[in-house]
């Protein structure tokens, strides 16, 4: 991997020194706490070395992990970095929801979350994580469920819930952490229960992707490819074969089969558990970490500190490079994307390190409402 990627993928989240767990014994125990409670964490590292997100900057700034649109297309949801209250910029640190039709703000919850966001597929519900500890909430801030379990950080390893995933019946929610492990809870009929905690082999797990029928989960692995578990016992399922051992992204496409991102060579490829992994194509996004597959089979690519993202026909057959503008007056560069996501209409959202939320109607790119 060249020393360009390395930043990349330091820039967009992954921190020095995070991997798989190590040591004797297995991993903690996952919790299911009712109501907003606190989850036991260990005092915030500075680590100013590793990119943009330490910086403390007083324009308007969101995290990349976290990004989701309800179900019904409506609203649009991503985390404000915790420096800005720290600095009297905002008066609160987290949460924020976007009205998509009017493109202006309507909630904003002080609850400190910067990692991944999802919105529950059927109810009007969402996830929402920060280092260690997970909100189930109302879209009005009313903590249902505190999950916690994965690992804090210490002064050798940085850790960080990279991504949340729910089931397709949203009976089940995934949480993958860069401490080496993917969480799962049962939530059925209103209620939490932990469920069996797997663990990658080695490598540091980037991404998590439920299969569309909801009957296996996959995650991409840097240092090890892709590795895949039954999602209702948690057994481990054989090695996705032939892939690349450098995977960062994932997504399940409507065929049945995973996309991978591969930062080698920054490519593109298509993955079964049935058939393993086949065909790669080149993409132009230096670190394709964030893909996201849309209503129709399209899937949307970015990543890497990129001010461009790809959009890729169904099957990986073609693809439209879309960047951002330079410049907007009064609003500045946008900087780079993180994370993408689908509205049930077609249209993409996306959020920026500078612009915050952005959309793409399939014509030009307009950002919503600035925190």
């Amino acid at each position: 991997m060249s020393d360009t990627t390395r930043r990349a993928l330091l820039g967009a989240g992954l921190l020095l020194g995070a991997g798989t767990l190590s040591g004797c014994g297995g991993p903690p125990d996952s919790i299911c706490l009712e109501g907003d409670q606190p989850v036991e964490s260990g005092a915030r590292l500075s680590l100013p070395s590793l990119g943009a997100e330490t910086h403390l900057r007083k324009e308007p700034q969101l995290g990349l992990l976290g990004l989701a649109v309800s179900p019904d297309g409506a609203r649009v949801a991503a985390h404000e970095w915790w420096h800005r209250q720290a600095l009297s910029e905002s008066e609160t640190a987290g949460t924020t929801i976007w009205d998509t039709a009017t493109e202006e703000i309507v909630a904003r919850f002080d609850d400190t979350m910067t990692g991944a966001i999802v919105w529950h597929p059927h109810e009007d519900l969402i996830a929402t994580a920060g280092e260690l500890a997970i909100h189930l909430a109302r879209p009005d801030g009313e903590v249902l469920w505190t999950l916690g379990g994965h690992e804090e950080s210490d002064s050798r390893r940085s850790r960080v819930i990279r991504d949340l995933a729910f089931s397709p019946d949203g009976d089940q929610l995934a949480s993958l952490s860069t401490d080496g492990t993917i969480r799962l809870w049962s939530l059925a009929g209103g209620t939490c229960a932990t469920q069996p905690v797997l663990r990658v082999s080695y490598g540091t797990p980037m991404a998590l992707a439920y299969s569309r029928d909801g009957s296996q989960i996959a995650v991409a692995v840097q240092g090890r490819g892709a590795e895949h578990w039954d999602a209702r016992t948690g057994e481990r399922a054989t090695a996705l074969e032939g892939c690349s051992q450098d995977a960062v992204g994932i997504a399940a496409d409507d065929q049945g089969r995973f996309v991978l991102g591969i930062a080698e060579e920054a490519r593109l490829q298509s993955a079964s558990p049935d058939s393993g992994c086949g065909r790669d194509v080149e993409s132009g996004i230096p670190v394709p970490e964030y893909l996201a597959v849309g209503p129709d089979g399209r899937l949307a690519v970015s990543g890497g500190e990129s001010e461009a993202l790809e959009i890729w026909s169904a099957g990986l057959a073609g693809h439209e490079r879309i960047d951002l503008p330079k410049s907007v007056p009064d609003i500045g560069a946008p900087g780079e994307l993180g994370r993408t996501a689908w509205a049930p209409d077609g249209t993409l959202y996306a959020v920026t390190r500078w612009w915050g939320v952005i959309k793409w109607d399939g014509q030009e790119w307009s950002p919503l409402e600035i925190p």
